[in-house]
């Protein structure tokens, strides 16, 4: 693959097929940076959402939308970077790690707070692709594995170096098809 960064051998988790590469999910992101801090002054009843831990899921990347907060930001904010846009995956990185939330299409105004990193992949990768690939036992391990200090946290150079296995485009379309599929039939049964 193109412009996709390959890794040293000795650090390869498992094998993948020929057409597949490895790399680090910080050569594929545009962005990885955690929210802000002290928001709470800004609380309000109206204005852009501010997203917190208990906004995303621990099984899978829907938002949960059932407990929101708002804010009413000053003009320049700290922290106004984090303005999220459609395709953001949203990711714990304090207490529960690696909890996700996918940012759909056409979303209000939203900000997160510092307990979360946003993740923002390059165009030709920013699918469901890599949110389902995060939630895998192997991503799961990672977690765990590199987490610091008393809080369990984890550090946005950590995001930045976790591997993960990049097949082509169609084949990334073939997988999110067919979890989906299986996803359903669950769900249903």
């Amino acid at each position: 693959m193109d412009g996709v960064e390959r890794c040293i051998d000795d650090e390869i988790p498992f094998e993948i097929p020929e057409s597949w590469a490895w790399t680090r999910i910080g050569s594929i992101t545009e962005l990885i940076t955690s929210g802000s801090r002290d928001w709470a002054k800004y609380y309000a009843e109206t204005g852009a959402l501010f997203l917190r831990m208990g906004n995303l899921s621990k099984n899978s990347f829907t938002l949960r939308l059932n407990n929101l907060q708002r804010v009413q930001l000053p003009q320049k904010a700290e922290g106004t970077r984090t303005a999220l846009q459609a395709g953001d995956l949203l990711f714990s990185i304090t207490g529960e790690v690696g909890m996700l939330g996918l940012i759909p299409d056409k979303f209000e105004t939203a900000y997160v707070n510092q307990h979360i990193a946003v993740l923002r992949f390059f165009p030709d990768i920013r699918n469901k692709y890599l949110p389902y690939l995060l939630l895998t036992d192997y991503a799961q391990k990672f977690y765990k594995g590199n987490q610091h200090g008393i809080k369990n946290s984890f550090r946005l150079d950590s995001i930045y170096n976790v591997l993960v296995p990049i097949p082509p485009s169609q084949e990334q379309k073939r997988i999110i098809d067919k979890i989906e599929k299986l996803f359903h039939k669950i769900t249903v049964i």
